[in-house]
């Protein structure tokens, strides 16, 4: 019997449905593990679908990965667009997770947090299970281990750096966690082909779910431009930032197949995740 596992807020037909079409409106609203592999998927992963009593839905990746299930190197979950990790932004829950994105479990520990918070670490936790279906720590590590993934497939940067970005405290935990969720360390995962450089700026893809009407974003933006902090023309929205008292820039333009390209320009590896998150 398909188990759907709480907090999953579409029911199961419509996930099975949507599974089975492979229905891009809904890549990023869940998840689907497979408990004869071991491994969790996009709704729209190319593999051939699972049988339905083999199959698991989960309303976040970190859900998924806390339930033991490895990330599938065919669809990349880390390559989803919008996740309903973006939908939980108000209260307790909304403030946390703007803090781990930031890095708070990065340099400090769950009781920070959650002091930060104003909260209980259990109570914290609980929360974060209702909403999520994952805790804080779990949710964390999910997203450093995605975000570290999307930097080895889409980028040229040295793996030391890309560890150093993710948030991980040294090269020897990130190999450790990609051996464990892909089975490799990041050097075997590195695909070549997909490395993206231009001079001496970053470029990621940034996925969406249509229907996004970038053009219409740029002339909003273009309305209400800074002047000499913020450039938009009818491509691109480009703006001076600084991160930790360290200039840079970013530049935001439409990509191929439903993408943003996310040009990056910062010296810091490190404040790389905070600009991504803060762009997304």
């Amino acid at each position: 019997m398909t188990t759907v596992m709480p907090p999953l807020r579409l029911d199961v037909r419509s996930c099975e449905r949507a599974r089975h079409a492979r229905d891009a409106r809904f890549d990023g609203l869940f998840y689907t593990a497979v408990t004869t592999t071991g491994i969790y998927c996009r709704p729209v992963c190319p593999a051939p679908a699972a049988r339905t009593r083999n199959v698991r839905y989960y309303a976040s990746a970190a859900a998924a990965a806390a339930a033991g299930f490895r990330p599938c190197l065919r669809c990349r979950p880390e390559a989803a667009p919008g996740s309903p990790l973006h939908a939980a932004r108000r209260g307790l829950v909304g403030a946390a997770l703007a803090m781990i994105e930031d890095g708070a479990l990065d340099r400090a520990g769950l009781p920070a947090l959650a002091a930060r918070i104003g909260v209980g670490e259990r109570h914290l936790r609980r929360l974060f299970v209702q909403e999520l279906g994952a805790a804080p720590v779990e949710v964390a590590a999910t997203r450093r281990l995605l975000f570290a993934k999307q930097l080895v497939d889409q980028t040229a940067l040295p793996l030391a750096q890309v560890a150093l970005a993710a948030g991980y405290a040294s090269t020897r935990r990130f190999n450790a966690a990609f051996v464990a969720s892909y089975g490799k360390p990041p050097r075997e995962l590195r695909r070549a082909r997909d490395a993206s450089a231009d001079g001496a700026a970053l470029v990621l893809r940034l996925p969406y779910r249509a229907p996004y009407d970038f053009a219409q974003l740029l002339a909003f933006l273009a309305r209400r431009a800074i002047p000499q902090v913020e450039q938009v023309s009818a491509q691109a929205y480009r703006r001076s930032i600084e991160v930790n008292g360290v200039a840079g820039w970013f530049e935001v333009s439409q990509g191929e197949h439903d993408t943003l390209a996310l040009r990056v320009h910062h010296p810091a590896p490190a404040a790389l995740g905070a600009i991504v998150t803060r762009v997304r």
